[in-house]
């Protein structure tokens, strides 16, 4: 029988170059959706607007998907330089960063659609980055999550 102390915690160690290798993929991942999301949004719904009657462009959605990413990235660095349980704790300031970062739409005063189309956005844009940082940027994970995928084992 084998005995475990109650209450140990396992360390989830974090690469230090991998979430910069991670937090490009996801940057290019979360725009390139995110374009999408606007154009299909667009077609649908008509222009997203933002007060003062300012269209939403493509440029500045990627733009600001890519910033997103970066900035994700970088605090998925950090975390894991500093945390024990890295993950878990990326994942509380992720939800209370994407939380936040739907106040600014309700600021701006966008409304309907737009409003809908942003808030999306944004949930796609934190649930791209953080699924990619969370899945791949482990040190003992491999393809797809699984320890030793890559050597051909599950």
């Amino acid at each position: 029988m084998e005995h475990t102390a109650p209450g140990t915690v396992t360390s989830e160690r974090i690469p230090a170059v991998r979430p910069l290798r991670i937090g490009a993929l996801a940057a290019a991942m979360s725009a390139s959706v995110n374009a999408l999301v606007l154009a299909i949004a667009s077609s649908l719904f008509g222009p997203v607007v933002i007060p003062p009657d300012e269209a939403v462009t493509i440029g500045q959605v990627m733009g600001a998907s890519a910033a997103g990413a970066i900035g994700a990235a970088v605090v998925f660095g950090a975390v894991g330089r500093f945390a024990r349980r890295s993950i878990f704790v990326f994942w509380g300031i992720a939800v209370i960063g994407l939380l936040l970062s739907l106040i600014p739409i309700a600021l701006a005063g966008a409304t309907g659609s737009s409003a809908g189309t942003l808030a999306f956005m944004h949930v796609v844009a934190a649930a791209t980055d953080v699924g990619l940082l969370t899945r791949l940027g482990r040190k003992e994970k491999g393809l797809l999550g699984r320890s030793g995928m890559w050597r051909g084992g599950w």
